[in-house]
């Protein structure tokens, strides 16, 4: 009792249940290996088959565990969803692994029917052959003289005609299973189109009933239903997955929009911090220049004081040299 108490809380709530929060491992989760995944999805098809002829797995040796179908059914992420659509294709390439079993049974049924059916046509005896004929004859004059009474308007008269065909068919497939169920004993049966069992065209109603209720029956019928809501559900999926893809696109998109945005700023900064190293470097070279020029009128300055002083000097020495001979002219005329 104290096990299976355990056992199912261990389903509902982890294993790791009783462990102090900051002391659990936190890698049990449905995604892990050892998880079955159509339990997620759909159901353990496993157990569908035990003990049949289909039973080719044998019991299904993963987990689960309801905590990981809890776990999953409260996922709300985009990864959760990708995971379910992973999920979802394997469980359906599963199952029509499966239905192409019953497939191969019923085209092979037919087949075999087909080519019973011809190889017997030519030894039917005259009488019934004849009948055959006579009554193909009928059914397709019932149905053009259906087809003119609908378009002159007689619909009641049109429909009666109908059904007198279809009255007459099944009298003609009566008259070939009277004589050929007898000599082509594949049509003495019929292939389940659901499970491909063959079973009797003579069966009892409990018979039939216990077909239905049987576990290979139940089994494809199962598969069949849960076929349909996956399909549906990927289709869901596919829609939410790509909606979900346009927005990240469009995201992206914004996101390159602005590293541009970004980068034209940047490549505009640099730009400008250029143009003013550019003018800066003008600046310089003007002030340069302007030395340059203010040296060159330095130099004429000077070069003008340097010539203005000698011009001096000369008109001095000159004056010196007047004075001196005066001078001497004075003392040698006293003489």
């Amino acid at each position: 009792m104290c096990d299976d108490s355990r056992y199912i809380l261990d389903e509902l709530f982890g294993k790791e249940r009783n462990v102090v929060a900051s002391k659990r491992k936190n890698d049990a989760h449905y995604w892990n290996e050892d998880v079955c995944k159509n339990i997620l999805v759909s159901k353990c098809f496993n157990d569908l088959w035990k003990h049949t002829k289909y039973d080719h797995e044998g019991e299904c040796s993963k987990r689960h565990d309801q905590f990981f179908i809890n776990e999953f059914n409260c996922d709300k992420s985009i990864k959760k969803q990708q995971r379910e659509k992973k999920y979802i294709e394997e469980a359906i390439a599963y199952i029509q692994d499966k239905l192409k079993e019953v497939d191969k049974i019923l085209t092979k049924h037919e087949e075999q029917v087909e080519q019973s059916s011809k190889l017997q046509v030519a030894d039917r005896p005259k009488e019934i052959q004849d009948r055959l004929d006579n009554m193909e004859r009928q059914i397709n004059l019932l149905t053009d003289q259906s087809e003119k009474m609908g378009e002159q308007g007689k619909i009641e008269e049109s429909e009666r005609l109908i059904m007198e065909a279809d009255n007459l068919k099944k009298a003609r497939e009566d008259v070939l299973l009277a004589y050929e169920g007898t000599n082509n004993p594949f049509k003495t049966y019929k292939i389940c189109e659901v499970c491909g069992a063959r079973q009797s065209l003579y069966e009892t109603e409990n018979k039939v009933k216990t077909h239905l209720d049987g576990r290979i029956h139940q089994g494809f019928s199962t598969i069949r239903v849960e076929l349909q809501k996956l399909q549906q559900r990927r289709l869901q999926l596919e829609k939410i997955l790509e909606e979900e893809a346009r927005k990240q696109e469009f995201k992206e998109d914004i996101a390159k929009d602005v590293q541009l945005d970004k980068e034209k700023l940047i490549k505009d900064k640099k730009e400008k911090e250029k143009e003013k190293e550019k003018e800066k470097e003008k600046e310089k070279e003007k002030e340069k220049e302007k030395e340059k020029d203010k040296e060159r009128s330095r130099s004429r300055d000077n070069s003008k004081d340097k010539s203005k002083k000698k011009s001096s000097k000369k008109k001095k020495d000159k004056e010196k040299d007047r004075s001196k001979s005066r001078k001497h002219n004075k003392k040698h005329h006293k003489h």
